[in-house]
């Protein structure tokens, strides 16, 4: 499998983290997880169509076959949430052209209410949109993939208004969150976990007026962003576990901020359907966690040792 992050347009880099080029090979048909990872992603799939399942249906059975009747997709558009999304592929090759956004930036460029955690061109109803999924499937070359992008996230930039203050105030949520310096997060007081009150008054909001806008911009829930940043830290704890080198299941828990081992194997299951054990297992197979640094004014090392 070849992974290649790709530079977007400079004036965009406050608000995408990155595009990015995927290329495997699948040697038989078969179901791909996708864990959440707090942030909404556009993915373009260039050599096959995808059927798509939802956490309930993945979690059930995870051989899920293609199935000729459902709905295939070209073009996803994924509003993030707590669950796993499953990408049924068939044999061969199987590349994906995507886009990454800042947590809470990607309703600069889609201002529509999404009915559901993933959705095409066309459920969305946006005319510039799938004319963008036209042209990106029917070009071969990445460069004016890469252009084709930053051509429309620029003009629906420039129509953005401008001073969004729930913009101004998500970033500084995100600053207290991840600070700039890419040291440990800390909460503004001297209590043991960083809560949703805390942010809410990073915001000047009430919780009830905080926890609406979060959940418009990000797709989720504060509280639910924050157990979601947990599980990440804990899954890259894993891999070196799997390595052979790292810590154990006990010392993970509490590093993460687990009550203890048996809380951790729940919210593992409950997110994403397997145990720690069975993630460390996969080695690595294991989905690509938080990267190293957003973008732009969102360019901080993840450090989460002290959020919940």
């Amino acid at each position: 499998m070849e992974f290649k992050p790709i530079p977007c347009h400079e004036s965009l880099r406050p608000f995408i983290r990155n595009y990015w080029m995927l290329k495997a090979h699948c040697t038989k048909m078969g179901t791909q997880q996708m864990f959440s990872n707090g942030a909404a992603t556009l993915h373009f799939y260039l050599t096959q169509e995808v059927q798509l399942i939802d956490a309930a249906m993945l979690h059930q059975r995870h051989d899920i076959q293609p199935n000729e009747t459902a709905k295939r997709y070209q073009t996803a558009l994924f509003h993030q949430n707590m669950q796993t999304v499953g990408v049924v592929t068939q044999e061969g090759d199987f590349e994906i052209f995507g886009a990454e956004f800042v947590p809470f930036c990607s309703r600069v460029f889609f201002r529509k209410e999404m009915p559901d955690v993933y959705v095409s061109p066309e459920e969305l109803e946006d005319d510039e949109f799938v004319t963008l999924s036209q042209k990106v499937h029917k070009t071969s070359s990445l460069e004016e993939r890469v252009a084709l992008l930053d051509t429309f996230f620029l003009k629906r930039l420039a129509e953005f208004p401008e001073g969004d203050v729930n913009i101004e105030r998500l970033n500084d949520v995100f600053d207290d969150i991840v600070p700039t310096d890419g040291t440990t997060a800390l909460p503004p007081h001297s209590q043991d976990e960083f809560s949703p009150v805390d942010l809410a008054s990073t915001a000047c909001l009430s919780q009830k007026q905080f926890t609406r806008v979060f959940s418009k911009y990000v797709g989720m829930n504060p509280k639910s962003y924050l157990r979601l940043l947990r599980f990440h830290k804990a899954l890259q704890m894993l891999k070196s576990t799997s390595a052979g080198s790292g810590p154990s299941f006990t010392e993970i828990a509490y590093d993460c901020g687990y009550y203890d081992s048996s809380h951790m194997i729940s919210d593992f299951r409950d997110i994403c359907g397997h145990s720690p054990s069975e993630l460390a297992n996969f080695g690595t197979e294991l989905t690509e966690a938080f990267g190293q640094q957003f973008s732009g004014l969102m360019k901080k090392k993840i450090k989460i040792e002290n959020l919940i």
